[in-house]
């Protein structure tokens, strides 16, 4: 299923100004967190768009949708696992913490 010229035109134009919004908040100097929440808000958003109009999900049947987001499902909660299994310098822990007393 092709889409319309105009249609890929939009999504373009708006992968565009995503792309100039996100060089502008980096010019704002803003604290960590707010800037990592509206740098993950843009990154999902341009995501989405290369998804749904250059993947062309956007017309697929909902059966497409169950196993893409089943294997999104299960690769955060890889990611997790990993985390929680090797992250201990990163919460300053150690694994041998736990049994002692």
């Amino acid at each position: 299923m092709d889409l319309p010229l105009p249609r890929l035109v939009f999504a373009l134009r708006l992968w565009d100004t995503t792309t100039l919004v996100t060089v502008g908040v980096s010019y704002l100097r803003l604290p960590e967190t707010p800037a990592v929440i509206i740098g993950l808000s843009i990154a999902l958003t341009k995501a989405a768009l290369v998804a749904m109009y250059f993947m062309h999900l956007k017309g697929e049947k909902p059966a497409v949708y169950w196993p893409l987001g089943l294997t999104a499902f299960l690769f955060v909660g890889l990611l997790v696992s990993v985390l929680l299994a090797e992250g201990d310098h990163l919460f300053g822990t150690q694994f041998g913490d736990a049994f002692t007393r």
